[in-house]
Parts: C-alpha cells; sequence; structure tokens
C-alpha cells in the first residue's frame, strides 16, 4: 500500500485491530478510509487557522485521529489489493496534506506573519521534492530482455533480443560450411569430425606474463559479502525518509509548541535530510 511512516506502522498499526475487525464486518475499504483521513485533516486544518492553545491541541488530536485511519486503513489494504485503491489512497494523502498547509499559512497570516505563504510554498516545493526523489529510489530495475531478472543486461541482449531464445543451428548445416563431415549419417567419413582447436591448451610448465616489479598478477580479490542491517538501522532509515506520520507528527508538535513558521521550517529541514539519504543511500538490491 502507500507510504505511511513509522509511527503508523509501529505505533497505531498493532492498536488498529477492533477498527480493522469492525471495518472489515461493514465492508469498509482502504479508500473509504483514506477519505476519512482526508476530511479530518481538513477539519484540523480549520482549527489550526485558530493560533489559541486550544486550536492547536484540537488540531493536534485531529492529527492522531487520521494517523489512527491510516493504519486501519493500511491493515485493510493488505487483506486486499488493487491498483485504483492505491492510486486513490495516494492522492489523498497529497491532498490532505496541501490543504494542511494552507491551513497553517492561513492562520499565521491572520496571526499578523505576512511572510507565512512563502514559507508554506517553501515547505511545498521541499515536500515535491522529497517525493520525487523518495518514488524514484523505490522504482526497482527493469527486466533484462533476455527475461532474466538482472538490472544490468548484457550489450548483446539489447542488440539482439532474440539471442536466448533462438533455436539451435543444425549441426549438418554447420558441417557443410566449415567443409567437414557430419558427426554421424550414411555418407559420413572413416575419419569422423575434425577437432579444430581454437586456443593453445594451458600447460602448468610454460611461462606466465609478470607485472611490473616480478610480481605474478594473482586471483582477483573477493569482495566481502556486506553484513545485514538490523533492525536498528532500518528503523533510523524508514525515520529519515521523512513519510507522512512523521510529517504530521512534526506539524502537530511544532504548532502546539512553537508556531506554523516553526512548523514550516521542520518541514523543509525533514524533506531535506529525506532526499540527501535517498541519494547516498545505496539500494538494497545493488551489488
Amino acid at each position: 500500500m502507500t507510504e505511511t511512516g513509522v509511527l503508523t506502522a509501529r505505533g497505531f498499526r498493532p492498536l488498529a485491530g477492533p477498527a480493522v475487525r469492525w471495518a472489515a464486518r461493514r465492508g469498509t475499504t482502504p479508500a473509504a478510509t483514506a477519505r476519512a483521513g482526508g476530511v479530518l485533516t481538513v477539519v484540523a486544518a480549520v482549527w489550526f487557522t485558530d493560533t489559541t492553545l486550544l486550536g492547536d491541541l484540537v488540531g493536534a488530536l485531529l492529527l492522531a485521529l487520521v494517523l489512527y485511519s491510516d493504519a486501519v486503513g493500511d491493515r485493510l489494504g493488505g487483506q486486499a489489493r488493487d491498483r485504483l485503491t492505491e492510486w486513490t489512497v495516494a492522492v489523498m494523502v497529497h491532498l490532505r496534506e496541501f490543504a494542511l498547509y494552507a491551513g497553517l499559512a492561513l492562520g499565521a497570516g491572520l496571526a499578523g506573519r505576512a511572510d507565512a505563504w512563502l514559507w508554506a510554498s517553501g515547505a511545498l516545493i521541499a515536500y515535491a521534492l522529497r517525493e520525487s526523489v523518495v518514488t524514484a529510489r523505490g522504482v526497482g530495475p527493469s527486466p533484462s530482455p533476455g527475461g532474466g531478472d538482472g538490472a544490468h543486461p548484457s550489450p548483446i541482449d539489447v542488440v539482439d533480443p532474440s539471442r536466448s531464445s533462438r533455436e539451435p543451428a543444425d549441426p549438418e548445416f554447420t558441417a557443410e560450411l566449415l567443409g567437414v563431415p557430419a558427426a554421424d549419417g550414411d555418407d559420413a567419413e572413416p575419419g569422423g569430425l575434425v577437432r579444430i582447436r581454437t586456443a593453445p591448451p594451458r600447460r602448468g610448465g610454460g611461462l606466465r606474463p609478470l607485472e611490473r616489479g616480478g610480481v605474478r598478477p594473482g586471483p582477483a580479490p573477493q569482495r566481502r559479502p556486506r553484513a545485514p542491517l538490523g533492525r536498528g538501522s532500518d528503523t533510523l532509515r524508514a525515520l529519515t525518509a521523512f513519510a507522512p506520520s512523521e510529517r504530521l507528527l512534526v506539524i502537530a508538535v511544532s504548532v502546539t509548541i512553537w508556531d506554523a513558521l516553526a512548523a514550516f521550517a521542520a518541514l523543509i529541514a525533514g524533506s531535506a535530510v529525506a532526499v540527501a539519504a535517498a541519494v547516498t543511500t545505496p539500494r538494497r538490491d545493488a551489488h
């Protein structure tokens, strides 16, 4: 399903069991929970326009309900998936975040901060950049033309994709082209096939080339396998991805303690960290 985040996956998802069973009995789909999360986010954005402590606390509580609805939808999506539902959920996640940014900027503007919309625009640009880079890094390697699962096909496969599926040549026709008798048959000569040596045999007593300094070239050093990452490393990598649950947590905490501009600054910084981590961290399927 759509990316949710560490807070939703490890915080709210284990607590979503009763709601998931109730939603499954009613036939609720992940798209419906995504729409409910979108409505709750719009209501939270309206409360965030009130810069008092009450408005910030109610908005933060509504964002917690949004994360809970995401956890319910994520568990429902694990039971039945389809492309249309995934697309709907992804669109709703983007739209609700845009509405939340607009509500924060509107509240900060009503409080007298003239540069609120400028900060909101910067946060949106950082958000779009993060989404594009992380999505591009999440795309798997394309299959090779030869039908294998390698990410880097050979140049011969690229030039001639039918090489791997081509039938073997006729041995009689090959023998006729080379001017040698066939392997077996009525017209085969007593001498049998003529063996053609394409390379001299390797002998133990032959001379081998020496490198500079008189050192014989040895075998290529073998790369040591990379140790698998632990659970702590996986959690750190997921946190640096700055998924929707982490962004909503940053907004709720920043607005409650400071103001909307602090939330926008934290969103920009978190998106920058996510982009840097996605660019510098090697893919797991890379060899």
